[in-house]
């Protein structure tokens, strides 16, 4: 079973465990359906992902915002298919202080988000209310 399969027929799993999914459930119900191929295929993904999470790790704090701001950016090369990290310390100072600012941006706008969202699965739809906050703030910038 590929990765394509494998997130199709995820669906049967919410099915079965209702809307609280843990992780371990997941990685359960991969194994159960022959998800990992072998040993060596899995080990090889599992270092993977480890050193995206030390790559997300590594952190660069802005002297003027105080906001610490993950320093590798990973991407896909279009044509290799291959990750690649850019490092924002290697970027020109004007834009570094550029993507510092329109990060502090999507940063809040993210926050929205994710407190709308929490809100709703908490029962409370307050998505009118989160709108019209972000429309009050692009009149104030």
């Amino acid at each position: 079973m590929g990765p394509a399969e494998i997130v199709a027929s995820l669906k049967e799993l919410c099915e079965e465990e209702g809307p609280r999914i843990r992780t371990e459930s997941i990685v359960d119900w991969i194994d159960r359906h022959g998800g990992f191929e072998s040993e060596a295929e899995l080990i090889a993904f599992a270092k993977k992902m480890k050193a995206r999470q030390y790559a997300r790790q590594l952190t660069y704090e802005d002297e003027e915002t105080g906001l610490k701001i993950k320093r590798l950016w990973s991407f896909r090369d279009p044509i290799t298919r291959e990750r690649y990290y850019n490092d924002i310390l290697q970027l020109p100072e004007d834009r570094r202080r550029r993507f510092v600012h329109q990060y502090a941006h999507f940063l809040d706008q993210l926050r929205s988000v994710r407190r709308a969202m929490a809100d709703y699965f908490a029962g409370q739809e307050f998505f009118p209310f989160y709108v019209a906050a972000e429309a009050d703030s692009e009149f104030d910038s």
